[in-house]
């Protein structure tokens, strides 16, 4: 009982920041359907600027009678504590990453994005689509209360990932005592530290002050993220890892998605769909453009070094999981529907 309340306490917090936070990047005008969106992004990055475009796009679709309203920077928390908001119905939509935030309800989705695995976003997004994703999906839907709009999954983070240092590496061998920041992610971590790494978890909010501290040497991250976080000014060494292939997810409480005129529902979901688009369009062009920013900018320096030797490093890690049983059936189920979406 005291748990649920807490939770109710903090589920009406939230849903009294929503009505009365300003909104950050888009005029807010009165809207028969309001809809609260938060992400981890602040308002000068790539993405966020993305998620505008999504709200213009549902505005327009609906004909003014939808709104998004965002809130950016981690405003509302984290991701988990954002996804549990969510469920509770403080927060209605979630532009961010796929497994961090859901796999509080559903652990292991926290195995979709098992480092260099994929061939390519395509790839991904044949998982993404197979049969067994959405078994996974389905047991969110009914364990958090939460659907996707991302019918096509059109949204591409990245369009790679980079490890920022304090210093150059030279190899990969470089990675031995490396202090990473890193997210809560299990596997991932277990992977890092296979690889050399020592990683401590730190929210995104606090990297900066993190690595500017020497709490940590570096941090991974999409390459179009380098500059608005500053990681680019005190972590100047930008390093290609690509080590999976990213997308941003649209999570959104299923009672308020049902709850709205079909019509409203459709230009959600369009909205979704086309921002994506549109914005993977231009990534390129866009990771191109910040690098040479952090160039100029922070004197940053950008590497893509063969990532032969750290793949085939990073293999060695399934194969020791799987001899010595170091990861739970579940884990080997998702690798299994990964194998089968390979072309």
């Amino acid at each position: 009982m005291k748990r649920s309340g807490s939770f109710l306490f903090f589920g009406v917090l939230i849903l009294s920041l929503v009505l009365t936070l300003p909104f950050s990047g888009v005029a807010w005008a009165k809207a028969e359907f309001e809809i609260s969106m938060a992400t981890k992004m602040g308002p000068q990055s790539p993405e966020f600027k993305a998620f505008e475009r999504f709200v213009e796009l549902v505005k327009e679709k609906s004909e003014g009678k939808a709104e998004v309203k965002i809130f950016g920077s981690e405003i509302l928390g984290t991701d988990e504590t954002v996804f549990k908001s969510m469920n509770m119905g403080a927060v209605d939509l979630i532009a961010d990453t796929l497994v961090l935030g859901a796999r509080v309800y559903v652990p292991r989705i926290d195995y979709f994005t098992p480092p260099f695995v994929y061939d390519d976003f395509e790839h991904f997004v044949r998982f993404l689509k197979s049969e067994y994703a959405q078994e996974v999906f389905k047991e969110l839907e009914e364990k958090a209360g939460v659907i996707y709009l991302n019918t096509e999954w059109t949204w591409r983070r990245g369009p790679f990932r980079v490890i920022c240092t304090k210093k150059p590496l030279e190899s990969w061998n470089d990675l031995k005592g490396l202090k990473l920041r890193f997210y809560p992610s299990d596997l991932e971590i277990k992977v890092w530290e296979y690889l050399g790494t020592v990683p401590t978890v730190i929210a995104w909010s606090e990297t900066y002050l993190a690595l500017q501290q020497g709490l940590v040497e570096s941090v991974t991250a999409p390459v179009t993220l380098v500059n608005d976080t500053k990681f680019a000014e005190v972590a100047p060494y930008i390093t290609k890892t690509d080590e999976y292939p990213q997308t941003i997810a649209f999570y959104m409480n299923k009672n308020k998605f049902f709850t709205l005129p079909e019509a409203i529902r459709n230009a959600l979901v369009e909205a979704c769909n086309e921002a994506g688009a549109e914005y993977v369009r231009g990534l390129d062009a866009t990771a191109a453009a910040i690098l040479k920013e952090a160039e100029t900018e922070y004197k940053a320096t950008f590497v893509d070094m063969d990532r032969k030797p750290l793949i085939e490093k990073a293999q060695g890690f399934y194969e020791k999981a799987e001899k010595e049983g170091l990861m739970p059936k579940e884990f080997w189920d998702v690798i299994a529907a990964i194998e089968a979406a390979r072309k």
